[in-house]
């Protein structure tokens, strides 16, 4: 009948409609980024393989590199990447680069480590304001000290030292990358060594004993997420939706438990990062590095009095690096680095996991 016909018709047209389409989709927008070897890293690689960043229209390149200082070195091989503030902070041109987000903080992660038989472990709680520090100055003056130059475990040293009352220039600094540095320190060189996770789990597995983290000597890290300047400008609608992307696996982390993840743990970190991790291992990495919801940032980044939180804290890094080497007016350059909008951009709520 007319009818039928009719309805036929329509039904070929609708189908058409959807080819075309369907044809006419743009393919996701290619996101190059740059990731260490470690905790921060896992949460994007999850989300990539669960598919979250095509979602978002994005399609997510992760690019791996073995220290913040190659990272920053190889700028022009990403536009995104995450990593410590110090080698942000002593590149050559930090303005070339926009803090967008936090991807965890790992002041847990960062060690002062030392042999078994080290007498800097005989006494703990020797200067009352670091209750938690073990060893007195006259354990650690004169000695050799193992640490990967350019990098949070720097910060980590000077602010050890300063718990003690000393400075760089009462000890020897012998400053070699974390993986020939440990081995180095396993072959019998140093008298302690300055470490960050997953590095410092392999100081776990050789007997090698904690004598100070980041929090015990108040000074917290971060790892930083950061776009590129030019290209967050052009195209801040991409650096938001990353940030959903990256978010919602933070929920993730918050909410599920280091039981679920830990299968998923082992191969990213066997895959993607080229180590074995063991249960505990696993269950310490991921309890000992905080990640932070879109809320928490929202408020770590919102600079309605004067500094956000984030900008204060970056303060006392670069005051650290820097002392009074920098102009006011150079400090304020490194901290408008910092912007809260790519998170005021991210759409809301951030997405189930599940």
């Amino acid at each position: 009948s007319t009818l039928s016909g009719l309805f036929g018709f329509f039904a070929l047209l609708l189908a058409l409609t959807a080819d075309l389409s369907a044809a006419y989709q743009e393919p996701p927008f290619k996101l190059e980024t740059g990731w260490l070897p470690e905790h921060e890293t896992f949460l994007i690689w999850y989300a990539k393989q669960k598919g979250w960043d095509k979602q978002e229209g994005l399609d997510i390149v992760l690019n791996r590199f073995d220290s913040g200082k190659d990272l920053i070195g190889n700028a022009d091989k990403w536009v995104i990447g995450a990593c410590g503030a110090f080698p942000i902070l002593t590149s050559p041109y930090p303005e070339q680069f926009t803090i967008i987000g936090v991807g965890n903080d790992e002041s847990l992660a960062n060690a002062v480590m030392v042999r078994p038989d080290s007498p800097l472990l005989d006494t703990k709680g020797a200067n009352k304001g670091y209750p938690n520090l073990y060893g007195k100055a006259d354990d650690v003056r004169g000695k050799t000290i193992i640490c990967p130059a350019s990098s949070s475990a720097q910060y980590l040293l000077t602010k050890w030292l300063a718990a003690y009352g000393l400075t760089t220039e009462d000890v020897r600094i012998q400053n070699t990358d974390a993986v020939p540095g440990l081995q180095a320190f396993f072959e019998g060189e140093g008298d302690a060594i300055v470490l960050w996770a997953p590095y410092s789990y392999t100081g776990d597995e050789h007997g090698l004993k904690v004598a100070a983290t980041s929090r015990s000597v108040n000074a917290p890290q971060s790892v930083l997420l950061m776009a590129d300047k030019d290209f967050a400008a052009a195209h801040p609608s991409q650096v938001a939706s990353f940030l959903r992307v990256y978010l919602r696996a933070v929920r993730m982390m918050r909410e599920e438990s280091v039981a679920t993840l830990a299968e998923d743990y082992k191969t990213f970190f066997k895959e993607w990062a080229g180590k074995t991790m063991s249960d505990a291992e696993v269950i310490k990495d991921i309890t000992i590095h905080q990640v932070f919801l879109l809320e928490d940032q929202l408020r770590m980044f919102n600079a309605e009095h004067s500094r956000s939180d984030m900008q204060d804290w970056l303060a006392s890094i670069i005051r650290f690096h820097a002392g009074d080497a920098y102009s006011q007016d150079k400090t304020e350059e490194l901290l408008g680095l910092v912007t809260g909008a790519f998170l005021e951009k991210v759409e809301r709520p951030i997405p189930e996991y599940r």
